[in-house]
């Protein structure tokens, strides 16, 4: 379960921007996931709740989770397409595997609202 690691990440990151801010708390955090990442958002929403709560400037922070959507282009047609396949999609205009990914594996921090 590799979403504790990133849950801790994700506290170190908001604890030093708090503190770079001059933050008393942050109030909200929303995140990008996607849906190639290989994350799973409920594991990770249940870890981040589990370990705030030892941090003072986070205990009462709400996580939000945007999952972003998978988006190849051909690389022969250049046809540019969403799809929930993430094992060997081919490209519904020419039927090609000669694909490149533009969206769907990212993992971010969109932004965070803090009190300060």
């Amino acid at each position: 379960m590799h979403e504790v690691s990133i849950a801790m990440g994700m506290i170190d990151e908001l604890t030093r921007i708090a503190r770079e801010n001059n933050a008393r708390k942050v109030i909200t955090v929303k995140l990008k996931i996607g849906k190639m990442s290989g994350i799973v958002i409920d594991s990770l929403q249940f870890a981040f709740d589990a370990a705030k709560l030892e941090y003072p400037l986070l205990n009462s922070t709400a996580i939000f989770i945007e999952e972003v959507p998978l988006i190849y282009e051909c690389n022969n047609c250049k046809n540019t397409f969403k799809t929930d396949d993430i094992y060997f999609p081919s490209c519904p205009g020419c039927k090609s595997y000669n694909l490149k990914i533009l969206s769907g594996e990212e993992l971010h921090i969109e932004n965070l609202e803090v009190e300060v």
